[in-house]
């Protein structure tokens, strides 16, 4: 527990430095290289159910940022993946890096499976969106190690793309939202 913690706290204290940022925003342009075309390909998003109403896509990205973004990178990569101020050299090499960071990336893809909301639980199951997940995570999991286990930096790297999903894409209306009516999510409410 203590060697997560201090991950967790490592993590929180590492800000990504210029360079950090690059490989960050490398992160967000290959997500969307790989999750656009696959949405759209297998019908997964649909640009038709953008959500118009701006209030609600700032409270909903708001929300975003704490969680999924800020909570579920604190759980599934601050605190569980090797961080270079806590775990030695050698668990930071790349393939070292790679072998810890699998199971990480298999509870972060199986969590989106029990989901307590029967509204999210069509779309949280769908196949397309564990594929989603699943490239969302390996984004976050290399942003994680190429910006030294920034905790901030692989949130962002989660957050933009589910408010994208959310806001731009249909997201909201799979989760149970519709225009003009607000949608609850786990721990918080849109």
């Amino acid at each position: 527990m203590a060697l997560f913690l201090s991950r967790l706290i490592a993590g929180i204290l590492t800000h990504p430095t210029a360079k950090g940022w690059i490989f960050t925003a490398s992160g967000l342009v290959a997500t969307a290289a790989f999750c656009v075309p696959f949405g759209i390909l297998t019908r997964f998003l649909e640009g038709k159910d953008r959500v118009r109403d701006l209030g609600l896509v700032i409270k909903g990205c708001t929300i975003a940022l704490l969680s999924p973004g800020l909570l579920e990178e604190a759980l599934y990569r601050a605190a569980l993946l090797p961080h270079p101020a806590v775990d030695p050299p050698s668990a930071l090499t790349l393939p070292a890096y790679s072998r810890a960071a699998v199971l990480p990336l298999l509870l972060f893809v199986a969590s989106h499976l029990i989901n307590p909301r029967r509204e999210s639980r069509r779309a949280f199951r769908d196949w397309r969106f564990l594929t989603l997940a699943a490239a969302l995570g390996v984004a976050c999991t290399a942003t994680h190690w190429a910006t030294g286990g920034s905790l901030v930096a692989c949130a962002v790297v989660h957050w933009l793309p589910v408010c994208v999903w959310l806001f731009g894409f249909g997201g909201y209306q799979r989760l149970g939202g519709a225009p003009g009516k607000t949608v609850r999510t786990v721990g918080s409410s849109l």
